[in-house]
This record gives structure tokens, sequence and C-alpha cells, in this order.
């Protein structure tokens, strides 16, 4: 027994060995995960390692703007990339450290110097202001500043102290596993695996930092020189409006600290060819634009020349005036004087004046009054400098007809007073309505008005997007001349809030919904008055926003504030969808700015943000918009909006797919920027494999109000049924005017097409070469165009075109063309219709290449279900809703009874015609039959 004992002793000693050893070893070999501190730690040291650092990410520039940037910073300082704004603003950038270079397109001065921009666009700038550039901490950027901002050494990380870090969510950036960590202000994301590297960051600004020139890095450690970069004012800094500062070397007051970057961002090394290309490209640049001028002296001054205009009243058949210019600046003044009268241009003379100098001109007009008659008319003169005010002298002459005194401040403000062509543009569309007729009481306050709103926009960098607004669209809606003193008045002082709204109205009017921004908003035949953030008239919200750049308890508040403001009586007509948005800077210091929306309906509901689902008489939202900017799989931050119901934030089920897809068809209807990313103009997705937040992106269809529903919504009815395509060859046009009409049309199809394409492109990689491709669209464009909003009808058009011109005539002679009235949005109408030689009615679908037969929802007896054009369920859909409108348009209602007629006898025909695609020349189209019985 004692020998058996000793035995088992024996082998329980080795198995207690093995099984230390065994412990042992997966100690070696599993070494304790790191914790969230540890992992910040590791991935700051590696990044002070690094040669480089390339981004790829966005910021808020002075004036509230979101700024996209890619670009590579190396460690000496030099950097080299690209800016952009999602209005089309596109902008190379090339940092030596000797000076900077800026070259922007018209788009992205119209920002900074409105009045200059078409003279500075595709040009270097040298040492432009900070806030001209956007990136206000430019210089904090190199590898050991990034590092020294993530670690909380910088003066601006919380409290002055290293960062406190915790683990928020797995993830994965190009592939690899990684880790959100956060101390509650700061934000990175590290690889999951040695060596720990930062991937992604997000850094909040500091509202301490505002108004301060920008310092010097602090050199790397590795290196012996110090990067030494440009500094001007940032846009929130106090300055005389349109003041230029020139370019100085600041550095930062002894033992402090540079401010840290305000940047949401992904994050890489640069491998050695991109450093070598970056410093390449920099020194390209350079050295090609040796003698690139600053700002100051690049910006197209209007010369400071005085007009007096002496008349009398003038009885006899030729009527003379005096004009006197006077140059009052230290330059000379070189244009031409013009004056307007009646229709008349009685002087168009060029003139030098030297500085101090004055010349006098004489002009004579033809009387116009009746024999025996009185009639009062408004002479007027201006000293026109094409080199500013562009090279339109009719613009000139019709604001010089309105009443305009182009050689005065606009609004009182003297300083940055140039009237480029844009300025003028806008001039005109705001007084389009300014006639002979118009009383001098009303003319003098529209003038008057109108002067201000622009001087203000020019004044607060707002002037891009509401020049989209008012010159690129005809959607904005302002409400007699109380709605433009309104807008004098709101654009004296504008918030975030206000520009980020105004930039959403901007996209909205782009996409073809009626706005009305700045002013109240009253319903036709009534006298009730509405005034919000926002009137979406075409999709029937109101919209309060809010810009966040604060923290979490910052969102908090301004989404009780939006909600309280919804609840306000004035603000929302009847029947409209109450829309609180909170728009939060990709910079901002809450953890809320980096997050999904799964993480942010987890958070909204900690943060009891469903509590106002409850209000008297229902919930007090029908739709809550939260803008965020979550990493993309590469890392990249991705501008999100989410948007959630009362039924989603009281809800506790799982599966939040239903919502997902509701949530897609509100972003169809709502968020243009995002449709135009995923779908094409006749609602088809770009890509059928697209996915957001794990569900497909849907088909979509129209409903009754011409809004897009998911085609899943309603069971569908039978799709159309097509004979086999008849080809339509571009040479049986014939008549040469007609085939020169479609090849402009086809021409102008295809300039729209490449342009859309380069913008899709340049968003989804923004490199400098994109860049310029989409910049050299955007000309042309503007050159083919003008400022005709780029968007469906123009592809629209070459569809119904080649039917109208081409293959009606052409395979139905003799067919007679029927008028269609309009309605909304070309919404619940026929493309075109015809009475064919037998008596019969022809009912056209025209379509672009491109394009395809789509669905809706029915009228009448078929509204349960989905209709597609080309079916007799959508020509009862039609005629249905010609029906409904024949009380106010009795045309309407004829056509209805007649198509309705023809459709039970058999008399109906219904064919399909699509324009070919033959890039900038017209190649014809096809035509195929419609079975509708």
């Amino acid at each position: 027994m004692i020998k058996s004992s000793r035995w088992y002793w024996r082998w329980g000693v080795l198995a207690l060995v093995m099984v230390l050893v065994a412990g042992l070893m997966t100690f070696v070999l599993r070494p304790r995960e790191k914790t969230p501190t540890q992992l910040a730690s590791a991935a700051t040291e590696s990044l002070r390692a690094w040669r480089g650092v390339t981004y790829a990410g966005t910021t808020v520039n002075g004036n509230g703007a979101i700024i996209s940037f890619r670009l590579t910073v190396t460690r000496d300082g030099t950097a080299y990339g690209t800016l952009s704004r999602d209005s089309g603003a596109y902008a190379e950038l090339a940092v030596s450290p000797e000076r900077t270079l800026l070259r922007g397109n018209s788009q992205w001065w119209l920002e900074h110097e409105p009045g200059s921009a078409e003279a500075l666009a595709n040009t270097w700038v040298a040492d432009p202001p900070q806030g001209v550039i956007g990136l206000a901490e430019l210089s904090r950027m190199t590898p050991t500043a990034l590092a020294d901002a993530l670690s909380g050494k910088d003066s601006d990380g919380p409290s002055g102290r290293p960062s406190t870090w915790r683990r928020t969510v797995a993830t994965s950036v190009n592939g690899r596993p990684a880790k959100v960590l956060t101390d509650g202000t700061l934000r990175i994301v590290v690889s999951a695996s040695p060596p720990y590297q930062p991937l992604s960051v997000g850094l909040p600004g500091s509202a301490g930092s505002q108004g301060a020139a920008t310092p010097e890095p602090a050199p790397d450690a590795s290196d012996a020189r110090t990067a030494v970069f440009r500094s001007g004012p940032q846009d929130g800094a106090a300055r005389s409006v349109g003041q230029v500062q020139s370019a100085g070397h600041v550095t930062a007051a002894a033992g402090e600290p540079a401010p840290a970057p305000a940047l949401s961002s992904a994050v890489s090394e640069p491998d050695k060819a991109q450093v070598q290309s970056t410093t390449e490209n920099v020194r390209r640049v350079d050295t090609s634009h040796e003698q690139a001028e600053p700002l100051s002296q690049r910006v197209a001054a209007q010369t400071d020349v005085a007009v007096q205009l002496s008349t009398s009243f003038c009885s006899t058949p030729s009527c003379p005036a005096t004009v006197n210019v006077t140059n009052q600046g230290t330059a000379p003044a070189s244009g031409t004087v013009i004056v307007t009268v009646a229709g008349q241009t009685p002087l168009n003379s060029p003139v030098s004046v030297p500085p101090g100098g004055n010349r006098t001109l004489t002009a004579t007009a033809t009387n116009t009054a009746p024999p025996g008659q009185t009639i009062q008319v408004n002479w007027s003169a201006v000293f026109y400098e094409a080199s500013v005010m562009g090279d339109d002298p009719a613009l000139v002459k019709r604001l010089m007809g309105r009443g305009f005194k182009l050689n005065e401040p606009l609004g009182d403000q003297r300083a940055n007073d140039s009237k480029g062509k844009p300025v003028l543009q806008l001039l005109d569309a705001m007084t389009a309505d300014i006639g002979p007729r118009t009383s001098p009481e009303v003319r003098e306050s529209r003038l008057n008005n109108v002067g201000k709103t622009v001087a203000n926009l020019k004044q607060q960098g707002a002037f891009e997007p509401f020049y989209d607004l008012a010159v690129n669209t005809d959607n904005l809606s302002v409400a007699g001349e109380s709605g433009i003193t309104e807008l004098a008045a709101k654009t004296a002082r504008l918030s975030v809030s206000d520009r980020r709204t105004l930039q959403y109205a901007s996209d909205l009017a782009r996409a073809g919904s009626k706005v009305v921004w700045g002013s109240t908003y009253k319903p036709e035949g009534s006298t009730d008055g509405y005034k919000a953030d926002l009137q979406n008239l075409t999709g029937k919200q109101t919209i309060q926003r809010k810009a966040v750049s604060g923290g979490t308890d910052a969102v908090v508040n301004d989404f009780a504030a939006a909600i309280n403001e919804l609840s306000g009586t004035g603000v929302v007509p009847p029947g409209f969808d109450k829309v609180a948005w909170i728009d939060i800077d990709p910079n901002a210091s809450t953890v809320l700015a980096g997050s999904d929306r799964q993480a942010l309906v987890k958070e909204l509901r900690k943060l009891k943000l469903d509590k106002y689902c409850n209000g008297a008489g229902g919930p007090a939202f029908d739709a809550a918009v939260f803008t965020t900017y979550p990493p993309g799989s590469d890392g990249t931050p991705q501008r999100t909006n989410s948007v959630f119901t009362c039924n989603e934030l009281l809800s506790s089920a799982v599966d939040h797919r239903k919502y997902i897809q509701d949530e897609m068809v509100w972003k169809a209807n709502n968020d243009p920027v995002w449709y135009s990313a995923n779908y094409k103009i006749d609602g088809r997705r770009r890509s059928e494999t697209t996915t957001e937040n794990g569900v497909t992106l849907p088909k979509l269809a129209k409903d009754n109000e011409n809004h897009w529903i998911s085609k899943n919504k309603l069971p569908s009815a039978p799709g159309a049924k097509l004979s086999p395509a008849t080809s339509v060859d571009p040479g049986s046009v014939g008549d040469r005017k007609r085939s020169s009409l479609l090849n402009k049309i086809a021409d102008h199809r295809k300039t729209s097409v490449d342009l859309t394409n380069a913008e899709l492109k340049f968003k989804k990689n923004g490199t400098a070469a994109n860049g310029r491709t989409r910049d050299k669209a955007l000309q042309h464009y503007q050159k083919e165009l003008g400022v005709t909003p780029n968007n469906s009808r123009i592809s629209e058009r070459l569809g119904e075109s080649a039917a109208r011109y081409h293959v009606v005539p052409e395979k139905f002679r003799g067919a007679q063309w029927i008028p269609l009235p309009k309605t909304p949005n070309g919404a619940d109408a026929f493309d075109q219709l015809y009475r064919l030689k037998d008596g019969k009615l022809l009912i056209v679908e025209a379509k672009a290449p491109s394009s395809g037969l789509g669905w809706r929802q029915g009228k009448g007896r078929q509204k349960n279900k989905m209709v597609q054009q080309g079916t007799r369920e959508y020509v009862e859909t039609i005629i249905e809703a010609m029906k409904e409108r024949a009380a106010k348009s009795p045309r309407d209602g004829k056509l209805a009874h007649d198509l309705e007629k023809a459709l039970e006898q058999g008399e109906l025909r219904y064919v399909l015609v699509k324009a070919k695609d033959g890039g900038s020349s017209y190649a014809g189209a096809t035509l195929q039959e419609c079975v509708i019985y």
C-alpha cells in the first residue's frame, strides 16, 4: 500500500508540474489583453514614429460649412491634398515650409470672395488666410503634433491631463479587426492586434482658439527642422468685412502648446513613395507658380469711382443728360460709361480717368412720351468694368433699368463691395418682377432690402448656398415685399444652424422641391403665416434644425429646444410633418458624433428622448433626424442622417429592419445628396447589392402625392407587355433644323451625365485628379447650360424631343400634337398625347437612354396596387388623376373624358419611345407598342 501511494504521489506531482507549465505557456502565448489606456498609448507611440500622416476626413470651417479633405502631411509639415464641400466647391492645397498655395474653383471662392469668384477660379493663390483654407489647425497635423493631441499633452486635452480611455465597440477598418476607444471627448479607432496603429481619429474643436492665429507646430523629435506655417484670421476672428490679412509667422506664447486640430478622419502612415510624391507635388506647384500672388492682390477690387447723372424735365423730341465720372481712388480707372432710359442706351462709351480726376460726358435720348402726355422715366448711369462685373453688359443694363446704382455700396457697406458677375446675377434674380409699372415706394424698398440681403450674405460667408437657391433654381418662395424685408433681417446675423439649413434648402431646391427659408410662409388663400427654420412645401415638412459642436448635454438641450419650437403657434402649417433635426459636427465633443445608427438608437433611449413622443394630442415630432459621422469601412467618416420615429424610440424590438427601410425611403424623398449617391433619376438603384445598416436599398415607386415609396408596400399589378423594339435611325429626321435641335439636346444630356458621373467619382474618391476632372466637367456644363440646374429634366428632354421631333412625325405621319395641362413636378400626367389621322388617340411614354418604365401607386379602382407605366392600369390611374383636377382645370376634365372613351372603345394606343445613347450626337430612338388590351 505504501509503495502504491508513493506511485500515485509521484504521478500527482508530475501532473501538477504539467498543469503549471501549460498555464505558463498559455500566459506566454496568450498575454493579457491590453486595456483601453494601453491601446491608446501604444497607438500614439506608434504614430510618433510615422514618416507622415495621410488623412481622409471632415472638419468644420469658421462659417460652419463641412469641409471634406484628403491630404498627406509629412514630418516636416509639407502637405499636399484636396478640400471640398458638397455644393461642388473644390480646392487643391500645397504647403511647403516656406509658403502655402491654394487653387479653388469658382464654387470654392463664392463663400469667401463672391465678387471675384470667376477671376480667382482655377488659379493658384499664395498664402491665403486660414479661414479660406478651412483647416484652421493645419500646422498641428504632423505625426508628433497629432500624437500629442491624442495623448492629452496638448493644452486642449481634457483638463490638460492625459485621457482616461474606455473601449466602446469592436469594428473593422479595411478588413482589419479594430477597437473604438473614447475618453468621452476624443475618439480613436485602433487596430486590434500589434502594433496597435491608429486607424481613425476624432478630435473636437476648441472654442478658446477661435480668432487666434495658427501657431507653429512643435518640431518632430527626429528632425531638427521646425515647420513654419502661415497665420491668418479664422472666420470667428473679429475683422472688417473683406479684409485680407497678409501671411506671417506666428508662434505660440512661451510655455503654451498650440491647440489641437479639430477633425474627424481616417489616418494612415504613407509609404516612402507617397511621401516622395507629396514632396514632389508641392515642389512642382511651388516652382511652376513661383509668382503666385497673395489673395489681397488677386481680388478684383472695384474701382472707387463716383458717377453723377444730371437730367431735367424734357418736352422736346430729344432729351439730354450729363454724366460726371470722378475717380476717388489712387489708381487709374478704365471702363465703359453706360446710360439707360426708357429701354434706350443713349450712351455706351469707353473712358479712362486718372486718380483724383473726372470726366464729363453727354447723352441724348429720344422722348418716348405720346403726344400731349407726360410719362415718368428713370435715367440710370454706371461705370462698367468688365474685369470686375463680368462679360454680360445686358445684365448690367437690366439692373440699371430697375434702379440699382451699381457704383454705390450695397446695404451701406463699403468694405468688400466688389460686384462681380455672381453678385449681379443674385441681384437680378431677386428683382426679376420689378418693372416700369412698379411703384416708386415698392421699388425703393425692394432695392434697399435686396442690397442689404446680398451684402449680409457676402459678409457672413453664406453667399454660395443662397446663390444656388435663388439663381440656379426658381424654387425659393418669398411672400411679397414683407418676405424680402424678412430676408434682409434674417441674413444680418446667421448662426451655424441657419447656414446648414440654407445649404439643405439649396439641395432640396436643386432636386425640384419648393422651399421657404428666412421668411414667413403664407399658404395661398390664407391670412395665416408660418415661420420656421425651413418649410419644405413639396415634401410638406416643417424643419427645426440645430447644429451641435459641444457635448451630449448640448444634444439633449438642442433637441428639447427644437421640439419646443415645433410645438409653438405659427410654426407648422396644417398637414405638415414636424421634423426635429440635430446636426452634430464631425468634431463635436460628444461621443455621439461618431456613432452609427445602431449606437445612436441605444443612446437616444438612454437619454430618454422618447419622452417627447407623448405630447398633447400626439407625438411632438414626426421624424427626429440626427446627422453623425461614423467611420466607414476604410475608417473615413461618412456623413449619415439617421431618421427615427416615435415608434422606434418607444419600441423594445430587436429587429429594426423595417425602421431602417422606412428611413431609406424617407431619405430618398428628403436627402437629395443621399438619393443621388444611391439612385438614378428614375428611382432605379445604382447597385442592387448596396446595403445600409445591413438592409438592402429598397426598390422605389411613386405614390399618389408624387413621393417615393417602397415598391413592395403594395401588391403589384401586371407589368408592361411590349412589342419588339423598332429602331428609328437618326438619318430619317430629314429636317435640318430638327436634326440640329436634337443634336444640341443630346449634347446637353451628355454634358449633364458627364458632370454627374464626375461628381460621384470625386465624392467616392476625392483625389486631385478626380477633382480636376469634376471641375472641368463643371466648367463645360456652365458654358453650355449656364445656371440651369443639373437634374433629371435635362436627360428627360432628350427622350421627349426624340418622340416629338422625330419618331412620331416619322412613324405616325399626320399625328396632331395635343398640349397637356401642366402639373406640379410633371406628376399625374402622360408625357405626350396626339390625335392620329384615323381619329385614335396616341399616348407617348418618352424616355432618356438610361431610363426605364417606372412604378407608382394606382388611383381609382387601382388605388391598392402598384402600377407600371405602359399598362392599362397606369392609363386608368392617370385618367383618374385628371378627373380629380377637373374642378380647377376644366381642360383636364375634357381630356380625361376623351381618353376614357377611347380606352373603352379600343381607340387608344400607347407607345414607348426611348432615345438611344449617342454621346454628344443624336443617335435616333427605339419604338415599342404597349399592350393595353
